[in-house]
């Protein structure tokens, strides 16, 4: 039996929040699994991004200029959204793409390989999530938001681990 979503007005990223995954509902646009539990919202995800920006006194546009000025990474750029926090969210896609999700670094326990362009995310709470996304680039997303965390958060520590020989058999599940 899976777990209950509840709908929410105006969803506020914290240290709770784990990933915004894109939702093709009419009306609920996006699906966020926080350890709270799992919400629905009508907004998108970058408006929630924006919102969490704003809340630490910038801009999801002012950030992501920031990231590409210090680290000159263009695509796919990883978003500080609480620097005191060590907030940082990692698209799997471009944020443009339907299929982009927002993966919370703080949460991240490592990835596994499924398949070529399938990975399972494992939390730091073992909960797990399958995306439509190669483990290699999960890894080099991971590796992009580090940068951002040494560089604008020093007092923050991160680790993750990555076994991209690790294939998943479906019936493992």
């Amino acid at each position: 039996m899976g777990k209950q979503l509840n709908v929410i007005q105006q969803y506020q990223i914290s240290l709770t929040t784990m990933a915004l995954l894109s939702n093709r509902h009419p009306q609920y646009q996006t699906k966020i699994k926080d350890i709270e539990g799992e919400f629905l919202t009508d907004e998108t995800a970058r408006e929630i991004l924006h919102r969490g920006c704003l809340n630490d006194c910038c801009t999801y546009e002012g950030r992501r200029v920031a990231t590409i000025y210090f680290t000159n990474y263009i695509q796919k750029t990883p978003i500080l959204i609480d620097e005191a926090e060590g907030i940082i969210a990692i698209p799997t896609h471009s944020p443009d793409q339907d299929a982009c999700c927002w993966l919370f670094l703080q949460h991240l326990k490592h990835v596994e390989a499924v398949s070529p362009t399938k990975c399972i995310i494992v939390f730091n709470n073992l909960e797990e999530l399958e995306l439509d996304v190669s483990a290699s680039t999960i890894y080099e997303q991971v590796k992009k938001a580090s940068v951002i965390l040494t560089r604008f958060c020093s007092s923050k520590q991160f680790n993750f681990s990555l076994n991209p020989k690790v294939k998943r058999s479906r019936k493992n599940r």
